[in-house]
């Protein structure tokens, strides 16, 4: 008797299943309601009918009773036990309930809203669950200043830090320098530039910063020494990988300079019969030489000096190396210095302006002052953007195309872990990475509960940012963008920032009694549309879309909106068909 009352035949065969029925209970922040959606995995081929559907709530057992009859089905009518979210529900209002084609629709009335303190006073976290943890950057100061802590690969648990982190500043939001002119100027119009002020000293003091870690709201950031060997060999490597690139570019453009000097040089050489070689400083560690036959070799110096040396008339009273650069502006193949810039001495050592990786006695009174602006400049500008934040979440008005941000993965597991910005070279600019709390973990087991990054999963780090900049732009309508391409990948519109959702199984006729409990979890109700293998016709859509509702452009690393993309599909699977699309885009949610 108890198999024929839990089992339903399957079709075309002797085996006995259980169809599956997955719920989704929703409230919204605007309204005293409690939704439930209830529907079969895999969708029926036939509506469910609207006959004979009967609701029994029993608060008392925390368990909604459903029961209906399928069209085509010679068994018993269709008994479900659903388990009810512990909020205070209204006993005294009616259940509503109806089927809706694919799906069936509960409504229960609701005395006090979800998060509401009283419903949290009502009922407690269960004993061993805790509700979730918080993502303010004070919360993770205040407990990482308690002791000294490492950091680990939340994915495989080993160990980041060869040292642990002893000194921890909080980190100035991104959009510092605008609220701080906005305070002062709206309190007295005599502190103009106030922000600028604040800037600029915390730049100066930011070079300064030896064996302090930064905290934001993403990310962790930390000097390169604190790392384990493995990472920084990752780091290295990357590093003179980009050095051999870049020297095989320099090396074709200049082989192409070469061939038009030698002509030119031949017939100076038949005029005053001179002829000579003078060399070009190019990058520390490097020299280029077109000494030799049938090409251009690299050579190193004892300075460290990268020079290039190019067939050129020298007959002139100055210096070699002033006279060289000056045949090399007038033929306009002088190299740009801002774009061969050593960064991976004048940025990774301390960052403090002080370059040292060029020897004055090799470098000409105007290369000398054209490497000064470039430090100036790149002291300021570069060290302004990049340490206020990370690559984790990108605004366009933050981007910068004087560096690029590049992925760092764990030496073990090949996990991402972070983000480090660079220059030239594929080394830190500033000497520092950025790992992500949504990667990394403070304490073992990791996502313990002494695991200060526990709560920092990568779609609630997200759906926070989100929520930020929504709030401040008064915006719900975002384009995510690659980092790297600025192509749009995923188009976002916010429905509700105030949503609590619940999912679970059930199992038809399942009378034993073991129907589980469930909490609603706080998350974001939004559409979503994926254009990561758009066509362009599809893609200038968007960009259609994004300029007529002036849409919020944030730019984030391909891997990381890869996974978001994977988080938006998976919660798909929380709704209906019927109620998975609106107005061509995905019905999904997100856990903040």
């Amino acid at each position: 008797m108890a198999s024929a009352a839990t089992a339903v035949c399957a079709p075309g065969g002797d085996h006995p299943r259980r169809r599956e029925w997955r719920y989704t209970w929703e409230a919204l922040g605007h309204l005293p309601l409690l939704r439930l959606y209830l529907f079969p995995r895999p969708a029926l081929p036939a509506a469910i009918p609207s006959g004979a559907l009967r609701a029994d709530l029993r608060l008392e057992d925390s368990l909604l009773l459903l029961s209906f009859s399928l069209a085509g089905e010679d068994a018993a009518p269709v008994a479900l036990r659903v388990p009810v979210p512990r909020v205070l529900v209204d006993p005294a209002a009616p259940v509503e309930c109806r089927a809706a084609g694919d799906h069936v629709e509960v409504r229960l009335a609701l005395v006090l809203p979800v998060d509401h303190p009283v419903v949290a006073a009502a009922f407690p976290p269960p004993q061993g669950a805790e509700p979730p943890a918080p993502l303010a950057v004070r919360d993770d100061m205040k407990n990482l200043s308690a002791g000294e802590a490492h950091l680990y690969c939340k994915n495989c648990s080993v160990r980041l830090t060869k040292q642990p982190l002893r000194k921890i500043m909080e980190m100035p939001s991104v959009n510092w320098e605008d609220v701080a002119d906005n305070w002062f100027g709206g309190c007295c119009t005599s502190f103009g530039g106030a922000g600028e002020k604040l800037v600029a000293q915390f730049i100066n003091a930011y070079g300064r910063l030896e064996g302090t870690s930064l905290l934001d709201t993403t990310a962790v950031t930390i000097e390169t020494d604190y790392l384990e060997a493995d990472l920084v060999a990752q780091i290295t490597c990357s590093a003179l990988g980009s050095d051999v690139v870049a020297v095989e570019e320099v090396i074709s453009d200049v082989s192409i300079g070469k061939d038009h000097a030698t002509e030119n040089s031949e017939e100076q050489a038949n005029i005053t019969g001179t002829h000579a070689q003078a060399p070009f400083i190019l990058e520390e560690g490097l020299s280029v030489s077109s000494s030799e036959t049938n090409g251009i070799t690299p050579q190193t110096d004892q300075s460290g000096t990268c020079e290039m040396e190019i067939d050129i008339d020298v007959n002139c009273e100055k210096p070699k190396n002033d006279c060289c650069i000056e045949k090399l502006e007038e033929s306009n193949k002088e190299i740009n210095l801002s774009l061969v810039d050593p960064c991976h001495h004048c940025c990774v050592s301390e960052y403090s302006g002080k370059a040292e990786d060029n020897n004055p006695s090799h470098m000409s009174s105007g290369n000398q002052k054209k490497q000064t602006v470039l430090e100036t400049k790149r002291d300021y500008k570069l060290t302004k953007t990049i340490s206020l934040g990370s690559s984790f979440i990108v605004k366009a008005s933050n981007l910068m195309n004087d560096f690029e941000w590049v992925e760092l993965l764990c030496g073990q597991c090949s996990s991402p872990l972070g983000s480090y910005p660079s220059q030239c070279s594929l080394v830190p600019a500033d000497g520092r990475v950025r790992l992500f709390k949504c990667y990394t973990s403070t304490e073992l087991p990791v996502t313990g509960p002494r695991d200060v990054f526990r709560g920092h999963t990568l779609e609630r780090v997200f759906v926070n940012l989100l929520l930020e900049v929504a709030e401040d732009e008064i915006s719900f309508r975002t384009v995510v963008r690659d980092l790297k391409s600025r192509r749009p990948i995923l188009q976002l519109v916010l429905l509700s920032s105030k949503a609590w959702l619940s999912s679970g199984c059930c199992y038809e006729n399942d009378t034993d009694g073991s129907h589980g409990t469930t909490d609603l979890q706080p998350s974001v109700k939004l559409l979503y549309s994926d254009y990561s293998n758009a066509s362009e016709a599809d893609l200038r859509i968007v960009e259609e879309w994004s300029s007529k509702y002036r849409a919020e452009e944030l730019y984030m690393m391909k891997r990381q909106i890869d996974e978001l993309t994977e988080c938006l599909s998976s919660a798909m699977e929380n709704y209906p068909v019927s109620c998975s699309s609106l107005e061509g885009m995905h019905l999904s949610s997100l856990m903040r």
